[in-house]
C-alpha cells in the first residue's frame, strides 16, 4: 500500500494536470470566442494572464504541500546522517 506522502503528492500531480488541461482548453475556447465575436478587440491575453497567475499560485501551493510530505520519516533515515556520530 502506498504511503500517505505519496498519495498526497499523487493527488497534487493529478489536480495540477487537470488544471493545466482545463486552462489550455479554456484559453482555446476564449481565443475562438474572441476571434468570432470581437475580432477588432484582442482581449484573450487578459484571460490568459489571469489564468496563468492562478495556475502559478496553484503550482506554488501544491509544490509547498508536496515538499512538506518529503520530510524525514523518523529514526530510520537519521541512521544515514554522519552528524549523529
Amino acid at each position: 500500500m502506498a504511503g500517505r506522502g505519496f498519495l498526497i503528492r499523487e493527488n497534487h500531480r493529478v489536480l495540477l494536470t487537470i488544471h493545466a488541461l482545463v486552462m489550455i482548453f479554456g484559453l482555446l475556447a476564449c481565443a475562438v470566442l474572441n476571434r468570432r465575436f470581437s475580432p477588432d478587440r484582442f482581449w484573450v491575453q487578459w484571460v490568459a494572464l489571469a489564468w496563468g497567475a492562478a495556475f502559478l499560485a496553484h503550482l506554488w501551493v501544491f509544490s509547498r504541500g508536496t515538499l512538506a510530505t518529503m520530510g524525514r520519516a523518523g529514526r530510520a533515515r537519521d541512521s544515514r546522517n554522519p552528524e549523529d556520530g
